[in-house]
């Protein structure tokens, strides 16, 4: 801090001088021009009481910065005492000081951090002050340990900043939510923390959003994350310690060579508490049940008036909600009672089971427009089930063709689907396929050539009308799709050699460098080559997440059962960076090592 003064003393004399000697040669046939724009921080010349300060008072006392010039307070929440009290100090500038005063009655004997953050900038041009920590303690000591890491969101892998990461020696679940933390500090762009000025005993640690700034954790509105195990931090401050200095954000290459000692990765949980949540009817044979969190168990559904084996049912890729369809022709009464035995939360927190009755009836707005002219001429107009075919010709090797449906098939014909196609001779053949439902949606199916498909070919797939009839007695139109596999001379492959999956199931995604679209998926399961053809130029990553309940999708964590989310990686290359650079056509191989990464 001494020498950015001293060069900042400089510079400004150097300026003073220059602006003189300006004045006194001036030309008066040109107008000012202002002079350049100011481009420097404030300076922080002094602090009363000095950093360090001890026997601090409990009530009453205040904090003094003087700047080089005049200082503004930006951002009054980016001021974070640490350990915060329930009200929060305020800062005002006077003269060319900033004045921080404390609202609550201090602790004794207590080590305090005041971090500024991003809250003090230049009266004129609004140049953000270096982020700057004072410490001082109510008592005869101050603290000397220090800890840093990094705050990640769980899915992305992107860095969070401004996340709350809080200290805690209560060990109890709800501590986040019910207590304030014993330290805290806030996340910089890069996600990175460094608690300081704390004691070398064991702590929980906790890192939170907390978008409402109130040092808390709000379930169902902030993203937390959590170390499975207490920490003791055992590092001691030192002015030379290069993770604690003030860094210029924009300069990549100092942020990334601070070392943090873990990585917090945050997540949204679902609702804990688990009971039936909303329930509807969508149309006279079709309704809805929804519940409060995912992975409801359900012991048996039943509708009165309904035989079971005319029941039809749909979970949601969460199952946190179930779709249902009675395959009946016989009429239904306007209101359905359906009794659910299912695990729900009791008073106590705990799962029982539970036998609920609930009433699901269609709106006035649908029994009405089901009984005017105009909706019966809809209703006899309704005569086709709705197909959606869904082909990437990138993809088709690997995934197949999608068969997409709105409504339950209760029959097909297979004889009507065919699949033609033609090689580069001109001669065209049927060729066999299969045709399977997804095991996670009942009204999807997957159809794939059984002897793969060749380059240069042609392929023509043919559904005949009346190939598929659904619950409500409809059917399909005729359709067809042509395609035929990419040209492979402008397309890059990737070839990933897995190796270490012992049993375990893992998602590895092709992503781009940003982890929000994703190009290609493989549920992987045992070891072996996994293939990415046609891939375009650009920048990409190797998603890969540890599908530890084998669903096939990424599954959030839970604070009170002590649940972390699934834990995602990216594939790092050689040369340690995460980010797979295609300029040109080219066939790569990556080996990875499932082990090493998730170590």
């Amino acid at each position: 801090m001494k020498t950015r003064s001293i060069m900042a003393a400089g510079l400004i004399a150097a300026t003073s001088l220059c602006c003189m000697i300006a004045h006194s040669c001036g030309n008066t046939s040109t107008a000012p021009t202002g002079g350049p724009k100011d481009t420097i921080p404030p300076v922080l010349l002094s602090v009363n009481p000095a950093h360090g300060a001890t026997n601090f008072p409990l009530t009453g006392g205040t904090v003094s910065l003087r700047f080089d010039e005049y200082t503004v307070v930006k951002d009054q929440q980016q001021i974070l005492l640490s350990p915060p009290g329930k009200k929060k100090p305020k800062a005002k500038p006077k003269g060319k000081d900033i004045v921080v005063s404390f609202q609550d009655t201090l602790l004794p004997n207590t080590t305090y951090t005041l971090d500024f953050g991003k809250s003090l900038a230049d009266n004129n041009e609004g140049n953000l002050n270096p982020r700057y920590v004072y410490v001082f303690s109510t008592g005869e000591e101050i603290d000397s340990m220090y800890f840093c890491g990094t705050v990640v969101d769980c899915e992305t892998l992107a860095p969070v900043k401004n996340a709350l990461v809080s200290l805690y020696t209560d060990l109890s679940d709800s501590a986040s939510i019910n207590l304030l933390p014993v330290a805290a500090t806030r996340s910089d762009d890069w996600g990175f923390f460094a608690l300081r000025n704390v004691k070398p005993q064991p702590y929980r640690i906790y890192a939170t959003t907390d978008e409402n700034f109130d040092y808390k954790y709000n379930p169902g509105e902030e993203r937390i994350g959590f170390c499975d195990t207490m920490i003791t931090p055992h590092l001691v401050v030192r002015d030379s310690v290069y993770e604690l200095l003030a860094f210029d954000m924009k300069d990549t290459l100092e942020c990334l060579a601070r070392k943090g000692e873990i990585e917090i990765a945050v997540f949204k949980e679902f609702y804990a508490n688990q009971f039936i949540k909303n329930k509807g009817r969508k149309k006279e044979k079709t309704g809805y049940v929804t519940f409060s969190a995912p992975d409801v168990d359900i012991r048996s559904f039943q509708i009165m008036g309904v035989d079971s084996t005319d029941i039809i049912m749909q979970y949601s890729p969460q199952h946190d909600s179930i779709d249902f369809w009675i395959n009946a022709d016989y009429p239904l009464s306007d209101s359905l009672l359906i009794t659910i035995n299912y695990m729900k939360t009791d008073s106590t927190g705990t799962l029982s089971l539970t036998q609920e009755d609930i009433a699901v009836a269609m709106s006035k707005e649908e029994r009405a427009k089901a009984k005017t002219d105009k909706g019966i001429e809809a209703a006899k107009a309704d005569t086709l089930t709705n197909l959606k075919l869904n082909l990437d010709e990138k993809t088709v090797e690997q995934v197949g063709i999608s068969f997409e449906f709105d409504t339950p098939i209760i029959e097909m014909c297979m004889d009507s689907i065919i699949l033609v196609r033609t090689n580069t001779r001109n001669q065209t053949d049927t060729t066999s396929y299969t045709f399977v439902q997804d095991t996670t949606n009942i009204m999807r199916y997957i159809l794939q050539a059984s002897e793969g498909y060749k380059p240069g070919f042609k392929y023509n797939l043919i559904v005949g009308s009346k190939a598929f009839h659904d619950v409500y007695h409809r059917f399909n139109s005729r359709s067809n799709k042509e395609f035929q596999l990419p040209k492979t001379e402008d397309k890059s492959s990737i070839t990933l050699n897995v190796k270490g999956t012992q049993g375990q199931r893992y998602i590895v995604e092709l992503v781009d460098e940003n982890c929000k679209k994703v190009f290609r998926t493989y549920v992987v399961t045992e070891d072996g080559p996994y293939y990415y053809p046609y891939i375009e130029k650009g920048r990409y990553s190797i998603r890969i997440t540890e599908d530890r309940n084998g669903n096939g999708l990424f599954d959030t964590g839970n604070l009170m059962k002590w649940q972390q989310a699934e834990p995602i990686k990216l594939f790092k290359l050689p040369d340690d960076t995460k980010v797979i650079i295609l300029e040109e056509p080219m066939d790569l191989v990556q080996d990875i090592d499932l082990q090493q990464i998730f170590k």
